[in-house]
C-alpha cells in the first residue's frame, strides 16, 4: 500500500495539518467609463449606476469626460451611487468639463487633468410650467435647490465670492494648471476640516466618573490608534490628491 505525501500550499512536504494555510484569491476589475455626450434622460446611466453599487473595494474606475453638460436629475441618479460606491472612482478630464460634466469629475474620489482641458461652472438651469401658483411653487423649490447645490458640490473649489457670483448667473471658466491648483488646495481644506474635527472631539470634555481605569486604559489606546490611522490615511491623501 502506497502512502500519500501531504503537501502544503507550495508544493512542499507537510507533515501534519498543523498549521493549516487557506487561500482567498481577491479578483479586481478596473473599469472605464466615457461620458463623452451630454447628459440625457436618467434611463441611458441604469448600467453606470449597476456597475456603482455592485462594484467591491478591489474595484476601480475612470470616469473619462469630455462634454458639455445636459440634464441633472441624469447626473443626480449617478451622484449618488457615487456617494455609495465601494470602488475607487477617478475623473480623468481630457477635454470640456462643463456644467453637470464639471459636477461628475469633482464629484470622483481622484482625479486626472489633461493638457489643454477646460472645467465649467454655472447654476443650474431649469424649466417650469403649468397654472402661475404651480410655476411660483416649483420655481421656489429649485431656486433653494440650486443654491444648496451649488455651495455643496464646488465648496473650496471656489471662494466664496465666485460662489455667490455663480448664484448671480455668472459663468466661471478655468485651464488645466488651474485646475490642479484649485483641486489642490481643495484637498487641504478637507484635511484641514477633519483634523479640526479630530481635535473638537478629542477637547470636548466627558463624563468618565463611572467607567473602570481599565476601561478608561482602554479608551486611550483606542483613540491613540485611530489618531494614528487617520494621520496615516490624511499622508496618503495628500500624496495621491491630484495626479497629473
Amino acid at each position: 500500500m502506497y502512502k500519500t505525501k501531504k503537501t502544503n500550499y507550495l508544493g512542499m512536504e507537510n507533515p501534519s495539518n498543523y498549521p493549516s494555510i487557506h487561500i482567498k484569491q481577491l479578483v479586481s476589475n478596473e473599469y472605464t467609463v466615457h461620458f463623452s455626450q451630454e447628459f440625457e434622460h436618467p434611463s441611458y446611466y441604469d448600467e453606470v449606476v449597476t456597475l456603482l453599487l455592485s462594484a467591491d473595494e478591489v474595484d476601480s474606475m475612470i470616469f473619462v469626460i469630455n462634454n458639455f453638460g445636459g440634464r441633472v436629475d441624469a447626473l443626480n441618479s449617478i451622484l449618488n451611487a457615487l456617494a455609495v460606491t465601494k470602488a475607487t472612482v477617478t475623473g480623468f478630464l481630457v477635454g470640456q468639463g462643463c456644467s453637470c460634466a464639471s459636477v461628475l469629475f469633482l464629484a470622483c474620489h481622484n482625479w486626472m487633468v489633461g493638457d489643454n482641458t477646460t472645467l465649467m461652472i454655472h447654476e443650474q438651469s431649469f424649466f417650469v410650467g403649468g397654472k402661475a401658483s404651480e410655476t411660483k411653487k416649483q420655481h421656489e423649490h429649485y431656486q433653494i435647490q440650486n443654491d444648496r447645490f451649488i455651495r455643496e458640490i464646488y465648496r473650496d473649489f471656489l471662494n466664496s465670492d465666485e460662489i455667490e457670483s455663480c448664484l448671480r448667473g455668472e459663468d466661471h471658466y478655468f485651464e488645466d494648471f488651474e485646475i490642479r491648483k484649485r483641486l489642490q488646495h481643495r484637498e487641504e481644506m478637507k484635511s484641514k476640516k477633519l483634523q479640526q474635527d479630530i481635535q473638537d472631539q478629542l477637547d470636548t470634555p466627558a463624563d468618565l466618573s463611572e467607567h473602570s481605569t481599565e476601561s478608561l486604559e482602554e479608551e486611550l489606546k483606542l483613540l491613540e490608534l485611530d489618531k494614528k490611522d487617520i494621520q496615516a490615511e490624511l499622508r496618503k491623501r495628500k500624496k495621491e490628491a491630484v495626479k497629473t
